[in-house]
């Protein structure tokens, strides 16, 4: 592929990377009912809008679940993954296209949601005392942790279930998603 080419890729790599990864975290801040109040929850709401509202129409909000977000994410990466195969003169099918969307969406999610538990765990030994900025992180990990702090008691006042949960989030990406990966690479001709 050519330098052109190159940049090109990674000019849709990272756009879409970045607009992916702000509506997954505008679907985990709506589901974890992070305060919409607060500065950074504002601006990824305000940025992400636009995107959401015709897929609003399709899904509308209910609760806590934000499903546009993700159907828009969705169709980002199937959109990226398009141009992706054209930019290097592939013609990927739509099944491909599908699988690959859906593989990318889930690895993010998890990726999102193993940080998430990883940053609240430092934080949760760095800073002490209440911080807006730092409380937007208890709030997304504790759906996230509360059914692992449920079969794994404390040891030792030490709660291990930020473990349980990164391993079972590993194992999760290496399987299922690995699976479904695997599949979609035996439609590559």
């Amino acid at each position: 592929m050519s330098p052109i080419g190159q940049g090109g890729l990674f000019l849709i790599q990272f756009i879409a990377g970045l607009i992916v990864f702000s509506l997954i975290l505008r679907f985990l801040l709506r589901a974890a009912y992070v305060d919409w109040r607060h500065p950074i929850v504002t601006f990824i709401a305000k940025v992400t809008n636009p995107l959401c509202v015709p897929f609003n129409k399709i899904l509308t909000l209910r609760g806590r679940w934000d499903w546009s977000a993700l159907l828009t994410a969705l169709v980002i990466e199937g959109v990226s993954a398009y141009l992706i195969g054209w930019l290097g003169g592939r013609d990927y099918s739509f099944l491909l296209i599908v699988i690959y969307s859906v593989t990318e969406l889930l690895n993010q999610i998890l990726d999102m949601m193993f940080w998430i538990i990883i940053i609240q765990a430092v934080l949760s030994w760095v800073v002490q005392g209440y911080n807006p900025n730092v409380a937007i992180f208890y709030q997304l990990a504790e759906p996230i942790l509360r059914p692992f702090q449920r079969v794994v008691p404390p040891i030792g006042g030490l709660d291990l279930s930020p473990l349980v949960a990164i391993l079972v989030i590993k194992l999760i990406q290496i399987v299922v998603v690995g699976s479904i990966a695997q599949i979609g690479q035996g439609l590559v001709a």
